[in-house]
Parts: structure tokens; C-alpha cells; sequence
């Protein structure tokens, strides 16, 4: 069975390559598909979970399967078994700032209470992308405390994660983080940036990012692209 649902998900890429099938064409039926195939509809709906999972096609309830891409599309994968590793993401991808804002500390999108000396932050707003792939996968907010709001120039000349540009500008390092995942449904404004329906299922990740001495460096809030995204975990237990 795995074999074959591979040989479909090949047929069905050399056909979008060869020009037979378009991005933006919808596939035929899910019965009518497996019969023209000569294939069974459990090894069809395989082959298009893996097509979906790579990025080529996207499947919606009563709209049917639609191209979406000519072939599959670059993952980000983040292992999370050190520090480093959970900062890998911002050290091995680009992000491109959208818009920069002073907000108080009542109209801060993060959970829990957090201390900003001024009780207003320095919000920075844009998106992420990969260096082979234009496209953003995901959408990022981040907060920063008055204590190194002072980046706010800088940032207009930075193309690097805005806890980089703290480093270097105020000379401190990370040395903890802390994050929660969860899935949500996808805000209209994030979904614009990263061409998903409104309302699909995608991934937050909320995270602090600490300095020395337990001071607080940003917040961040991150919604990405599942198809594009993949969050790995190995823990051992001795």
C-alpha cells in the first residue's frame, strides 16, 4: 500500500509538471479520481494526505482538492532539546518586519502578566520566511520591554530575529526560554500574509525569552503555516 500511494502522489506531480494539470485546478472527485486511476479510494485519500502534507495540494470539506503548488514545498523543522535548539528557528530562517508600534501593557496579545519598566513595550510586527522560499510560513508579533526599547532605530536597517538585534545592540544573550503550543483557528490577518482560508488550522507558539538575572527580553507570539511547519521533540530518560 505505502508504495503505491507514492507511484499516485509521482503520477500526480508529473502530471502538474508536464503541464496537464495547473495550480489553481481542482481535482476530480474523490470516487471518480480512484476509478480513473485504478486505484482503491483509502490509497487515493494516502496520496493526498501526503500531497497536502508537502504543500501541493490543499483539501476543503464540499470545495475538493485544489493544486496549490507545483511541487512540494520547503518544511522548517525545529528539534527542542536545548536552548539552542528552540532558538534555531530564529537564527536559521529571515524575518522581514512588517511595522513597528509603542502599545501599553493592557493591549499586549501574551498570557499571563508581564513587567515593562513604563508600562508600554515596543511591539514589532512581520513575518518569516526561508531563504530558498519568498513566502512567509509564518507571522510573528513581538513585544519588547522599555529596558531595550532602545533598538527601535535599528531595527529599521536589521535582517535579523529581533532577539539578535538585543544581543548585539545591549550586549546580553539568551539563557531561557520558555514557550506553549496550541493550535488555533486562523485570524483573517494572519491568514492574508500567509495564504491560508481564514479559519484553518494552524499553530501558535507563545514564548518569553530571558537574559541574565531573569530579565525579561521579548515576548512572541507566532502563528505558522502546519504544512510548512513541524515541531520535533526527543527526550530521553536515563
Amino acid at each position: 500500500m505505502s508504495a503505491l500511494y507514492r507511484q499516485v502522489c509521482k503520477k500526480i506531480l508529473d502530471q502538474i509538471a508536464s503541464g496537464q494539470r495547473k495550480v489553481g485546478d481542482r481535482l476530480p472527485p474523490e470516487e471518480e479520481f480512484a476509478s480513473e486511476l485504478g486505484i482503491s479510494r483509502s490509497t487515493l485519500r494516502l496520496a493526498f494526505a501526503e500531497l497536502e502534507a508537502s504543500g501541493v495540494v490543499r483539501r476543503r470539506k464540499r470545495a475538493g482538492t485544489q493544486i496549490i503548488a507545483m511541487k512540494p514545498q520547503p518544511k522548517f523543522s525545529m528539534a527542542t532539546s536545548g536552548i539552542q535548539d528552540l532558538l534555531s528557528l530564529g537564527r536559521n530562517t529571515e524575518f522581514r518586519i512588517n511595522h513597528v508600534s509603542t502599545v501599553h501593557s493592557d493591549d499586549i496579545d501574551f498570557p499571563g502578566e508581564h513587567y515593562s519598566e513604563t508600562a508600554h513595550w515596543l511591539k514589532v510586527c512581520g513575518a518569516r520566511t526561508m531563504n530558498d522560499d519568498p513566502r512567509p510560513f509564518s507571522t510573528n508579533r513581538v513585544y519588547v520591554p522599555a529596558r531595550f526599547a532602545g533598538i527601535e532605530p535599528v531595527l529599521k536597517t536589521a535582517d535579523t530575529s529581533v532577539f539578535q538585534t538585543i544581543e548585539a545592540t545591549f550586549g546580553v544573550s539568551v539563557n531561557r526560554v520558555t514557550q506553549s503550543t496550541r493550535a488555533i483557528a486562523c485570524p483573517r490577518k494572519d491568514a492574508d500574509l500567509l495564504g491560508l482560508e481564514p479559519g484553518s488550522p494552524v499553530l501558535q507558539i507563545d514564548a518569553a525569552l530571558y537574559v541574565q538575572k531573569g530579565e525579561l527580553m521579548e515576548l512572541s507570539v507566532a502563528i505558522f503555516d502546519p504544512s510548512r511547519f513541524q515541531l520535533y521533540s526527543d527526550v530521553s530518560i536515563e
